[in-house]
């Protein structure tokens, strides 16, 4: 009993712990629960469909802040013998899984609001809806800044993702105080059947726009799941810095790249003068591998070195380019 209950003090000081990944999945799960409960029990007392809706959807992403977690937890893993590439397919594996069920659950809660959008109910206090609606963008707003903040200093694709889904969630819920008013001002008018399409209108608007995040995340998931290739502009940036060093290169063969979850796989295949030394080679490698490094923090660079096959060397002269930019760069700066 006492060995459990440290293991959870250890657990909690881990998921609480602003200097480790686990912090800001553990705010999203705390604010989706905030946000699914009191969104729901303020929709159901005040009878208003869009403020269910939101509640709905916040209900939806605890099951998703919960898978986020947990694979946050295995992908923070470093590579080991069992797993050489790391464990970074725990993170498109669930933004995939995610995506999915976002899909299929936002489906169903589409049917239920078809259902309840038929139904006579009165507008409820537009000042606590009101009220409600700012704090929860306030809440949306802060859990999205904490995400960013942890996707950008932990290079993790699932925190972005995460935090794209918040950012949605708060322009949307700018839409849903908009709503609120507007309904609140045609109830008070006496425009009950207005207020009943609005309300069901502005349910699947926020429907179907809470889905382009999972959608665009989930294709993408599904490339790095399948090792893709890095998009083009990256592989620019990778090609930038090989071309950096061409004058150190008899020939540039081959590069090829993959993601896992954080972590970018670089191959570079290079060919290289047949008598140099291990020396100047490592300095070569070296000098790539720290270039590539500042352009891609989470990197995972290689360089595969093949020897030139003599044909630059003819009765005892030499018309290695790599030897001859040397020479001609060895005055001010050493090779």
């Amino acid at each position: 009993m006492i060995d459990t209950l440290r293991r959870w003090r250890r657990r909690i000081r881990t998921l609480l712990n602003r200097d480790r990944p686990e912090y800001a999945s553990t705010v999203s799960l705390i604010a989706c629960s905030i946000l699914a409960i009191g969104s729901i029990v303020i929709g159901v007392m005040e009878n208003s469909l869009i403020v269910q809706t939101n509640g709905y959807i916040a209900l939806i992403d605890i099951g998703n802040s919960l898978l986020f977690l947990a694979a946050v937890e295995r992908s923070s893993r470093s590579a080991d013998v069992t797993f050489n590439y790391g464990y970074g397919k725990y993170e498109s594996l669930a933004i995939l899984v995610s995506a999915n069920l976002l899909v299929v659950l936002t489906i169903i809660t589409a049917a239920d609001l078809f259902s309840a959008a038929n139904t006579d109910t009165t507008h409820g206090s537009t000042l606590y809806l009101t009220a409600w609606s700012v704090a929860s963008f306030v809440v949306m707003r802060g859990a999205a800044r904490t995400l960013e903040r942890s996707a950008e200093r932990f290079h993790m694709p699932m925190l972005r993702y995460d935090a794209d889904l918040w950012r949605v969630d708060s322009w949307v819920e700018i839409g849903v105080l908009a709503e609120i008013l507007l309904v609140g001002a045609l109830a008070a008018q006496g425009y009950s059947s207005a207020v009943r399409i609005i309300e069901g209108l502005s349910a699947f608007a926020l429907l179907a726009i809470s889905l382009k995040v999972p959608l665009t995340h989930g294709r993408e998931a599904l490339q790095q799941l399948l090792d893709r290739t890095l998009p083009d502009e990256l592989q620019y940036s990778i090609l930038g810095v090989i071309s950096e060093n061409m004058h150190r290169l008899c020939a540039f063969k081959g590069v090829h790249t993959r993601q896992s979850g954080k972590d970018i796989f670089i191959e570079i295949d290079v060919v290289m003068p047949y008598d140099y030394t291990l020396e100047r080679l490592y300095h070569l490698e070296r000098t790539m591998l720290d270039a590539l490094h500042e352009t891609f923090p989470t990197a995972i660079p290689r360089v595969y070195v093949t020897p030139c096959d003599k044909s630059c060397e003819r009765s005892g002269s030499s018309t290695c380019p790599v030897k001859a930019a040397a020479a001609g760069l060895r005055f001010g700066r050493s090779d």
